[in-house]
């Protein structure tokens, strides 16, 4: 019974029919290509979230370098459905905005932007003397 398992598990594995376990889906370089692309008359996810996420262009946008890559797809599609109420993301990432994302590019920006290195800050409360 195991052997059987083992064999088909291996089957999957040599076909690539299987992502890596932890690991999210999508392709961190294909992700990075999207996420820096500037389409004609839009803005690229880079222009307010700055290189790699890890920036933004003013306090309002928020820091996506580290997040949770699930938790960034699950909010992209929430933006391009407009479940998710921002004026400037759901412009942009919409079926019919300036940036429209498939499928493949919401998982490949947010593996992307999930293997990057985290910017969040926690508060520390000042020591008191």
């Amino acid at each position: 019974m195991k052997s059987t398992a083992l064999i088909a598990l291996a089957a999957l594995l040599a076909t690539g029919s299987v992502a890596a376990v932890g690991g999210p889906p999508g392709n961190p370089a294909l992700g990075k290509q999207r996420f820096e692309a500037t389409p004609p008359g839009g803005q690229s996810c880079a222009s307010c979230h700055l290189e790699s996420g890890a920036g933004a262009i003013d306090d309002s946008t928020p820091l996506l370098a580290g997040q949770h890559a699930d938790y960034l797809a699950m909010t992209l599609r929430q933006y391009r459905s407009g479940e998710r109420v921002n004026v400037l993301m759901n412009a942009q990432v919409a079926p019919d905005g300036t940036n429209p994302l498939t499928d493949a590019d919401i998982e490949n920006i947010s593996a992307y932007l999930a293997a990057q290195r985290s910017t969040l800050h926690t508060y520390q409360p000042p020591r008191r003397r």
